[in-house]
């Protein structure tokens, strides 16, 4: 809103002139992180107060003597929090009227309305068990993942040029306008975008498990995306570093930098011993607005390395329900998902978020090298 308002008065000239500084996109970031970061900041205690008096409390299942004490009781839904303040900053500092916004508008409150559905059901049924079933989750995911692919596929929506609509990012490879070569997928695209949905959403859903780990390991490959999202804005970074130039996406900086301020507040209550879980209101809604991050910029394939510790954890995950309990009938991990192993194995709860949250800034730092390696 703000970044209209000042482009109608920059237009006017003269005295106006000044208001060019809002057309900046760095400008734009940092103030939209700031933002968030003040608004969690300040409002977080009351909402949190209010959680814990509605009785949105956590219903954490049984768990090992042997692990961590349970912290049930701990106010749930916390998600709202990062929500609510990553869209004021939208309103205040983005282009509202991008394409690209609307898209990582429409991720926050589709994935965070289902994972508010999931924590308020869980609340109500006393158990962490009595949430939406999976089938449920993963048709509500499918469907809008669909949704979205039409959307970014059909020309008379897409914000994508003409012939990149259906392609897919490889990293180390330049597109075919550069002398490289393009995957073209077509109608798959679509089916394409609903797999990377349903993926990248469920990941973040499942490394929600202990204090600050979602918040922090997810912030490195928002810091990722944000890079190329500026790289990919800029016609002339773009050129030389051999990437197509995408008109537009830039504004995604503006958002991931809301979110990082929001992740950073967070943190600030949800670090160890936290005040407030976000819930798979805010793990769903996380997830949904990466999953979205990852195909605006057309970086698909390289999430394989900017999230590479979400596939260990849904790897492990599924070779220890999937394969061990349900094929074999015993445990192949301690407990699944893995970081809950690493507590079995003594480690600290402090530390395996410490040292997830470091893994993931390595991978981070190797997703960037990719730049120049091509």
């Amino acid at each position: 809103m703000i970044y209209l308002i000042a482009e109608m008065l920059e237009s006017l000239g003269g005295k106006w002139e000044v208001f060019r500084v809002f057309q900046y996109v760095s400008v734009r970031a940092i103030a939209a992180s700031i933002t968030t970061l003040l608004l969690i900041i300040l409002f977080s205690p009351s909402i949190i107060r209010k959680l814990h008096l509605s009785g949105q409390r956590d219903t954490q299942r049984d768990i090992d003597i042997n692990l961590a004490k349970s912290k049930r009781g701990t106010p749930t839904m916390g998600g709202i929090i990062i929500l609510f303040s990553v869209f004021i900053s939208l309103l205040l500092w983005s282009n509202i009227l991008s394409h690209f916004i609307w898209v990582i508008a429409s991720c926050m409150i589709v994935f965070g309305l289902l994972g508010a559905t999931d924590d308020i059901s869980k609340v109500r049924g006393g158990h962490a068990d009595a949430g939406l079933s999976r089938t449920s989750k993963l048709l509500v995911q499918g469907l809008f993942g669909i949704a979205l692919g039409m959307f970014l596929y059909f020309p008379i929506t897409s914000p994508f040029s003409a012939g990149i609509a259906d392609t897919v990012g490889v990293p180390f490879i330049k597109p075919a306008s550069m002398g490289g070569f393009d995957i073209h997928l077509g109608w798959g695209y679509i089916f394409f975008v609903a797999f990377v949905v349903m993926a990248i959403s469920n990941a973040v859903n499942l490394i929600d498990g202990l204090d600050g780990l979602a918040a922090g390991t997810t912030l490195p490959p928002v810091m990722v995306y944000a890079v190329f999202a500026y790289i990919l804005g800029n016609i002339k970074m773009s050129e030389y570093l051999l990437y197509n130039f995408m008109p537009g996406v830039h504004e995604l900086v503006v958002f991931a930098a809301a979110l990082i301020g929001a992740l950073i507040g967070f943190l600030w209550y949800n670090g160890y011993p936290a005040e407030v879980f976000m819930g798979d209101t805010g793990s769903l809604a996380l997830g949904g607005m990466l999953a979205a991050m990852v195909l605006l910029t057309k970086q698909e394939l390289l999430f394989i390395i900017a999230g590479g510790l979400f596939f260990y954890v849904n790897v492990t995950h599924l070779i220890g329900d999937r394969i061990g309990i349900n094929l074999l009938g015993r445990r192949i991990f301690y407990r699944t998902p893995i970081h809950h192993s690493y507590e079995h194995l003594g480690i600290a709860e402090t530390k395996v978020s410490l040292r997830f949250a470091i893994v993931a800034l390595v991978l981070a730092m190797l997703s960037l090298a990719t730049l120049k390696i091509r």
